[in-house]
């Protein structure tokens, strides 16, 4: 992805990209003014990663955690999504961490926010079964039934939620979650 973010970058616009991981950013203390992990947070060692956003921002600087999530509440088909693949998936089903919770628990942060926006995607059943098998918990459901049964096991569990003939419509719930460094 940074190889692609290199190519695509304008040599003008004062951008640097380097190695490091979220536990161990390779910055100075106080040198930004905003820390943002995009659908990746998941993944961190939270604790330790909130640690570094802290040492690294300026006081008032922002940390910023965005993510979207499928629509549980909100979209039957995205809730027998994760039914499915909490029974046929990856044995480490992926459960939604509550980040605002943990960055208004974090040390040394202040004024935490969330900012939510639902959506409904409309897809045809083809697509819902290909956006299903991208996720990194579809990989034991294609283990088990391997790929075409996998598609063919995902159709069968969208055909009772089309809007028509050839489409469905699936949830998602897009968030942001912010703090602000202390002084």
């Amino acid at each position: 992805m940074r190889a692609h973010a290199v190519a695509e970058t304008a040599d003008d616009t004062g951008l640097a990209f380097c190695d490091g991981v979220a536990e161990h950013l390779p910055f100075v203390g106080d040198a930004a003014r905003a820390v943002v992990a995009a659908t990746a947070a998941h993944w961190f060692d939270r604790p330790a990663f909130y640690a570094e956003a802290r040492r690294i921002l300026v006081p008032d600087g922002i940390i910023a955690i965005v993510e979207y999530v499928r629509d549980q509440a909100g979209s039957p088909l995205a809730a027998a999504l994760i039914e499915f693949m909490s029974q046929y998936g990856s044995q480490k089903a992926y459960a939604p961490a509550d980040y605002r919770r943990e960055l208004a628990g974090a040390a040394g942060f202040h004024h935490t926010e969330a900012f939510v926006l639902r959506c409904q995607l409309r897809l045809d059943i083809a697509a819902f079964a290909g956006l299903a098998l991208s996720s990194s918990h579809a990989a034991g459901v294609i283990e088990r039934f391997g790929i075409d049964g996998a598609r063919s096991a995902l159709r069968e569990l969208a055909t009772p939620h089309r809007v028509d003939e050839e489409h469905v419509l699936f949830g998602y719930v897009f968030q942001c979650f912010t703090a602000r460094r202390d002084a």
